[in-house]
């Protein structure tokens, strides 16, 4: 059975080119998920695969909701025009998990560039842990400042693809929290990031545990057009030295 939510864009979702951020979208999701009637569970893996970029107008995209076979919830992000086509802006496919098992992933040794992120009270849930919306938009603040220390010449680039794994529930307190990482692949004109969200002083765990881990597919467009776009030389100089294999 196929739900049909109607989400409102508000001014406050549009990144700085104009278009819905891509943290945005996965609010977006989350808020036609709460809109079903059951729950599932709690949300062990999310793939968001972004389609085409949407922009602020006062009517609401419609987000459109189903469980397969499987038990996975999948999900698209659109509109439908008069003439019965669809323009699809996201696609997506939520896992999710019953059991209160919580495991203890150690930190990738490979991923050796560490960012410090910062939980704030406005990211927990009401459960008091920090949301899945808010640890993606955690991995991004961190990606952003990653890429800004790797490539000095920043050259336009948008996020195609997001995969993310939450492990381990946590909260705000006082616990040092890192993003670990690098770079998965090198292609044509796209490039993989590959991500751990740590908890330095998890209680009970002796030593540092991942939260979450994510990868990231970034493609390499053109200032003009928004089309892809070959990776510079300047960008492969500075992308290959920290591919990681895994």
């Amino acid at each position: 059975m196929r739900h049909t939510f109607a989400c409102p864009l508000r001014w406050a979702d549009m990144d700085a080119l104009g278009h819905v951020n891509n943290v945005v979208y996965v609010d977006y999701l989350r808020e036609a998920r709460l809109a079903l009637t059951t729950a599932p569970g709690r949300v062990l893996a999310l793939e968001i695969d972004y389609e085409a970029p949407l922009v602020f107008r006062p009517e609401p995209v419609l987000v459109e909701s189903r469980i397969d076979g499987d038990g996975v919830l999948v999900q698209e992000i659109a509109d439908r025009q008069e003439d019965g086509g669809r323009t699809v802006y996201a696609k997506a496919r939520t896992t999710f998990v019953r059991d209160s098992v919580v495991p203890r992933v150690r930190p990738d040794p490979a991923l050796a560039a560490h960012v410090p992120v910062t939980v704030r009270a406005r990211d927990l849930g009401s459960d008091g842990d920090v949301d899945e919306v808010a640890t993606l938009e955690l991995f991004q603040e961190s990606r952003i400042v990653f890429l800004q220390g790797l490539v000095a010449r920043q050259e336009p680039r948008v996020v195609r693809r997001t995969a993310v794994t939450y492990l381990r529930p946590y909260g705000r307190g006082a616990a040092a929290y890192a993003v670990h990482h690098g770079i998965g692949r090198v292609g044509r004109s796209s490039f993989e990031i590959r991500a751990e969200l740590v908890d330095d002083g998890a209680e009970g765990t002796d030593g540092p545990v991942v939260v979450a881990s994510s990868r990231t597919v970034i493609v390499a467009v053109d200032a003009q057009s928004r089309r892809p776009r070959p990776l510079t030389e300047h960008e492969r100089a500075h992308l290959e030295p920290h591919v990681v294999s895994g």
